[in-house]
């Protein structure tokens, strides 16, 4: 198997800092992720809420170039490390004990994870990059709360979820 080498977490998190004081600073909106989504889902759904957000931002918005750039900057990053780049679902031999071993059935869990995720976020009135990178770099109490919520609730359910199957 080929070892794969990242990035420093001190890179990444320099780097997302960075970007959000510089979008803050150039078009004075706050780093977030939740709104583009349910803009972008928006444009392929006739569901009111949906579509209420994209009437919203408009037909194409910086939301949906900054979704459009999250991918594309994680192609960026893997074709700028060193080593090889591997394509796989894989988060680790932990997560890969606990997680079914087709691949078919460990991307239906990490989508049905997503969807989860992206519910909560609509529900909490923002994503975590929201909350915890803008909202708490702006000494929101919200988001500073959601956010403290958002690690406890993330690190119990991991904790479980491990306890449970592994």
């Amino acid at each position: 198997m080929t070892e794969v080498i990242v990035w420093s977490g001190w890179i990444g998190g320099l780097g997302i800092g960075l970007y959000a004081l510089f979008q803050l600073l150039i078009t004075g909106k706050v780093l977030g992720v939740s709104s583009g989504y349910c803009s972008l889902c928006g444009c392929f759904s006739r569901a009111a809420f949906f579509i209420e957000q994209k009437e919203k931002d408009g037909p194409l918005n910086w939301r949906l170039w900054f979704l459009l750039g999250l991918p594309l900057g994680g192609l960026l990053a893997a074709w700028t490390s060193p080593g090889p780049v591997v394509a796989s679902f894989s988060l680790g031999e932990l997560y890969d004990s606990v997680f079914p071993s087709a691949v078919w059935a460990k991307g239906l869990v990490l989508v049905a994870g997503g969807v989860l995720m992206g519910l909560g976020a609509r529900m909490a009135g923002g994503c975590t990059s929201g909350h915890a990178i803008s909202g708490m770099a702006m000494l929101n109490p919200p988001s500073i709360l959601a956010a403290a919520g958002f690690f406890a609730g993330g690190t119990l359910m991991v904790q479980l979820l491990f306890w449970i199957f592994a």
